[in-house]
């Protein structure tokens, strides 16, 4: 289970240093706004 779990981590890690590079990080950013407003709807 927590091998799954590094390996899980390390891909979202390398995904999103790509997305810095090639985008200047315009993914991360969405991804991360929106995992904000899940967030806030839950009433967290």
């Amino acid at each position: 289970m927590f091998k799954g779990f590094a390996i899980a981590a390390l891909a979202v890690f390398l995904l999103s240093m790509v997305d810095q590079y090639a985008t200047n990080g315009r993914y991360t950013d969405a991804a991360v706004f929106m995992a904000k407003q899940i967030r806030h709807s839950f009433g967290v």
